[in-house]
């Protein structure tokens, strides 16, 4: 009886960091001021939320407009934290592509795979330009 219940116990102690960890999720708003394409889809212009749900495999629910999707990033580590809470955008002309998320505190972040789209601007030498926003995180 005694070793189950010290089983049991260490179970828990095990377990219960994971499932307190699984229910917190962060959300971080922005407004972005163009249309943008992440994960290949087309997002609009205006309010932008971003929820990390980093319970097992990081997974990013991304809402702007009435477009939702979910993204599964590349997880990025830096040596330094991030000053602020960033959206990282890279610009090819009048097109955007998000591609990077940033957290502040944090020294790891998320990196969205590259477009077909994008891919296909990169082999074709469109300048690309770095447009970083800095956003609130919650």
């Amino acid at each position: 009886m005694k070793r189950q219940a010290a089983a049991l116990l260490m179970l828990t102690m095990v377990a219960l960091p994971g499932l307190v960890n699984a229910q917190i999720k962060k959300v971080i708003k922005a407004e972005v001021p163009f249309e943008f394409v992440a994960n290949g889809k087309t997002m609009p212009a205006g309010a932008c939320t971003v929820e990390v749900d980093g319970s097992g495999q990081t997974i990013l629910l991304i809402s702007s407009g009435n477009q939702r999707l979910f993204v599964a990033p590349n997880a990025t580590r830096s040596m330094n934290p991030s000053e602020k809470t960033s959206l990282v955008f890279h610009r090819y002309g009048d097109r955007y592509f998000l591609a990077a998320i940033n957290r502040e505190g944090q020294t790891n972040g998320y990196e969205l795979t590259a477009s077909g789209v994008e891919k296909e601007l990169r082999a074709q030498n469109v300048s690309e330009n770095d447009v970083t926003l800095l956003v609130a995180a919650k």
